[in-house]
C-alpha cells in the first residue's frame, strides 16, 4: 500500500505539465521555422523562374525582326491607325540557353536574392511560340530543423512564369520616346 501512496501525492505534478508545454512550444517553433523556410525559398525560387523566362524573352530573332517590313513611318502610321504592333520574335534556340545560364546563375549565386536552403534549381518544361516563353522549375528545400515527430528533411518546390516582348507604344527619336 505504500506504492499507492506515492501515486496519490501531488508533489511535482506541476513540473511535468511544464515540461510538456515546453516540449509542445519548442516543436511548434521549429515547425513554423520551417514553414517560413520553405515560403521564403519559394518566393526565391519565383523570382528566379520569372528572371529566366524575362531573359528568355529577351533573345531577339534578328531575322524577323529585320525582314524589312519596317520602314520609318511604320511606328507613326500605327499610331495614327491605331493598329496594334505585332510582338517582338524570340529565337527560341538562343532563349533555351539564356534560361538555363540564368537558372545557373541562380542556383551558384550566393547574393541575398537567393536562400542558401534552396538546392540546385532545375528547368523542368521550357516552351517558345516565337513570341512568348514560358519557363518551369522546381528546386529542393531544405528544412532548418527535421520536422519534430517525422523523417522529413526536405521538399519540392515547383514554380511557373511566361514572358513576351512587346513594341511599346510611342515614337522614340534618339531613343528618347517623344509620345
Amino acid at each position: 500500500m505504500k506504492w499507492l501512496s506515492k501515486f496519490r501525492d501531488e508533489r511535482g505534478s506541476l513540473s511535468l505539465v511544464i515540461i510538456g508545454l515546453f516540449v509542445i512550444t519548442v516543436a511548434s517553433l521549429m515547425v513554423m521555422t520551417d514553414v517560413a523556410a520553405v515560403m521564403v525559398a519559394k518566393r526565391s525560387l519565383t523570382q528566379a523562374t520569372e528572371a529566366a523566362a524575362m531573359r528568355g524573352a529577351h533573345t531577339l530573332d534578328r531575322d524577323s525582326y529585320y525582314s524589312g517590313k519596317g520602314t520609318m513611318a511604320t511606328t507613326p502610321l500605327a499610331l495614327i491607325n491605331k493598329r496594334e504592333h505585332p510582338s517582338i520574335p524570340i529565337d527560341c534556340n538562343q532563349g533555351v540557353i539564356d534560361v538555363m545560364l540564368e537558372l545557373h546563375n541562380w542556383s551558384t549565386d550566393d547574393s541575398s536574392m537567393k536562400r542558401q536552403e534552396l538546392q540546385g534549381i532545375v528547368l523542368t518544361d521550357f516552351t517558345c511560340d516565337g513570341t512568348s516563353v514560358e519557363v518551369s522549375t522546381y528546386a529542393t528545400v531544405l528544412f532548418p530543423f527535421t520536422v519534430p515527430f517525422t523523417s522529413w528533411r526536405s521538399a519540392n518546390l515547383f514554380a511557373n512564369a511566361a514572358s513576351t516582348n512587346q513594341v511599346q507604344e510611342g515614337f522614340y527619336l534618339f531613343g528618347v520616346r517623344l509620345h
